[in-house]
């Protein structure tokens, strides 16, 4: 977080999902690949079926290569970075 960057990192990254099936996979692709949590959506996140994965921002390529690699469709899940807490929480979509 050093540097005058014009894009900042995120305090942590989500991945929502087209249904809780999808999630449930994409939880499953990652297991031993990185850290990951399972846990509701944030309201600032409009798509998806209500469950998000949250990882760590360094952990983002093993994390598209994993989903990549895995059975899901791109259309399945979208990635999201997050900063801030409580009124200041921002969720912006992250590129592929």
């Amino acid at each position: 977080r050093q540097g005058h960057h014009p894009v900042t990192e995120p305090d942590y990254c989500l991945i929502s999902f087209a249904s809780t099936h999808a999630a449930l996979r994409a939880r499953q692709a990652l297991t031993g690949v990185c850290p990951a949590v399972v846990m509701p959506v944030l309201r600032e996140i409009s798509l998806g079926c209500g469950i998000a994965v949250r990882f760590r921002p360094e952990d983002g390529a093993a994390v598209r290569a994993a989903l990549a690699a895995s059975t899901l469709r791109p259309d399945e899940y979208a990635f999201y970075g997050v900063t801030g807490s409580g009124a200041a929480l921002r969720a912006e979509p992250l590129d592929g």
